[in-house]
């Protein structure tokens, strides 16, 4: 087994939870049911700005099976945002893509829908050992999903692939550059596109895994949203999560952080991966978030 370094004190408390541990497992099979809609406040915006609501969904992770997470998806289709973000994982098996196509297009924005893809929209899962996720390995299966299929679709309905892309969008009066990577999980991400362009008032990335967040705020954006780490998917008290399955660290997974001048809101997400069906102490939700003026 390769060093595990710093992560080795949160697999001793783990293992000494013993029997006890199939408690928090049960509990998180129904945990991971328990989807909601929770509202976050960011002051991002140049003083004097209009306010941005932007809804953020991601990891569904969906198979056609889910019909507790379809029927809460559906439920979003009442509301209407400024900005609509999926940030990726959005397929959790071969079949699944018409299902999440149906939802996705259901959600409505007023200035523009976004997305970019996780490894999962790429790859159909495969069983991992969980231990791979405390070593930081890297592994997915060789079974394609139905990627071009997705993005097509997705296209298709008006949604902005940003997948590694750079656009300048006017959002509620206020000059919005957003730069799209594609997964840095899967290293297909181009950071070279993190340069903040001069006339933006508000500069977002917007990718699945959070690790290039560094690079965007030393390149000047003032805001990035990402998903993939489920907000740890299990958290414990007084310790938060376990692992992020990034390089991110694990006091960032989860919901908005300050990061210098900068936030990053990382989703918690909406489902689980195939076969890790549980969270704790991390309910699903799709996020929303109000940008709102800074004081100065």
């Amino acid at each position: 087994m390769p060093d595990l370094g710093p992560v080795k004190p949160k697999l001793k408390l783990l293992a000494r939870l013993g029997p006890l541990g199939l408690i928090p497992v049960a509990y998180g099979l129904v945990e991971a049911k328990r989807f909601r809609i929770r509202r976050y406040s960011l002051p991002v915006l140049p003083p004097g700005a209009n306010p941005i609501a932007v809804l953020h969904v991601s990891d569904f992770h969906l198979r056609r099976q889910n019909r507790r997470m379809i029927r809460f998806l559906e439920s979003l289709v009442s509301h209407e945002f400024d900005l609509v973000l999926a940030t990726g994982d959005l397929l959790g098996g071969q079949d699944a893509a018409d299902e999440s196509l149906r939802l996705l297009n259901g959600l409505r924005a007023t200035t523009a829908r976004l997305f970019v893809f996780g490894s999962s929209d790429y790859f159909a899962p495969i069983l991992k050992n969980y231990l791979d996720y405390f070593a930081k390995r890297r592994r997915h299966g060789q079974s394609r999903n139905p990627t071009e299929y997705l993005r097509r679709g997705l296209r298709a309905e008006g949604w902005l692939d940003m997948n590694n892309a750079n656009i300048m969008l006017d959002v509620n009066a206020t000059a919005t550059q957003v730069t799209g990577l594609d997964d840095p999980y899967l290293k297909r991400d181009n950071r070279e596109l993190l340069n903040r362009d001069p006339g933006a008032e508000l500069a977002i990335m917007v990718v699945h895994d959070p690790a290039p967040y560094d690079d965007a705020f030393k390149a000047g954006y003032d805001l990035a949203f990402a998903g993939h780490t489920h907000g740890g998917q299990v958290r414990l008290p007084f310790v938060g999560a376990v692992v992020t399955n990034s390089t991110l660290p694990t006091h960032l997974a989860m919901g908005p952080s300050q990061v210098g001048r900068s936030w990053l809101f990382v989703t918690p997400g909406i489902g689980t991966g195939k076969y890790a069906p549980f969270r704790f102490l991390c309910p699903p939700e799709a996020s929303v978030i109000d940008l709102v003026a800074r004081d100065v």
